[in-house]
């Protein structure tokens, strides 16, 4: 017996699924808000900080729809097309890992915002400036949550901890002064 399947994929480009993903993000911190409950987690496991999702948290973030919570993000690498522009590394007091064991390529992007909330993207080894095919988003499903919650906290303990600087910007005469070549120029403290 054959199961019919969809005849085709439905596919999005990568701006439309990054706004899909903020809007997701953003209904989730403000469901959660509207609960007694304490500050929201929200775990991210990500091929680099480049990937749809991941533009979709830092937008998120830079938007002030995350003000408050925890972030625990782990990063399959952390290079990056553009590492001058903004990235969700710049997210502030957020947790990150990276996982660079080739092993792990088939996994599936993952995001869980608070304890109901899931989305569940391509796999790591798929280049994310393609259009994506795949994604499934478990809203108020506290079920997929607990299993992928689960999920991340045993790829988070393979990961090794990522830390970056998060020093205040010195001003470039400042930078000059303390230098003693007259032509240095300041580095991207991120990278």
């Amino acid at each position: 017996m054959r199961i019919a399947s969809p005849s085709r994929l439905v596919t999005m480009s990568r701006t439309d699924k990054e706004a899909r993903l903020k809007d997701f993000i953003g209904d989730a911190i403000a469901s959660r808000a509207k609960s007694p409950m304490g500050e929201i987690c929200v775990t991210l496991f990500v091929r680099n900080p480049d990937s749809p999702v991941a533009r979709a948290l830092h937008g998120a973030w830079s938007e002030g729809r995350t003000e408050t919570g925890r972030f625990l993000i782990l990063m399959g690498d952390t290079n990056t097309d553009e590492p001058a522009a903004p990235s969700v590394l710049d997210i502030a007091d957020a947790e990150f890992r990276v996982l660079a064991d080739p092993s792990f390529a088939p996994a599936h992007e993952q995001l869980t915002v608070g304890p109901t909330h899931v989305w569940i993207g391509d796999c790591l080894r798929r280049d994310p400036t393609k259009r994506d095919a795949f994604e499934i988003y478990h809203p108020n499903d506290a079920t997929s949550s607990v299993f992928a919650v689960a999920s991340f906290e045993k790829l988070w303990s393979r990961g090794r901890t990522l830390k970056l600087p998060r020093a205040e910007p010195l001003p470039p005469e400042i930078i000059a002064a303390q230098a003693d070549d007259q032509y240095v120029l300041p580095l991207n403290p991120r990278h």
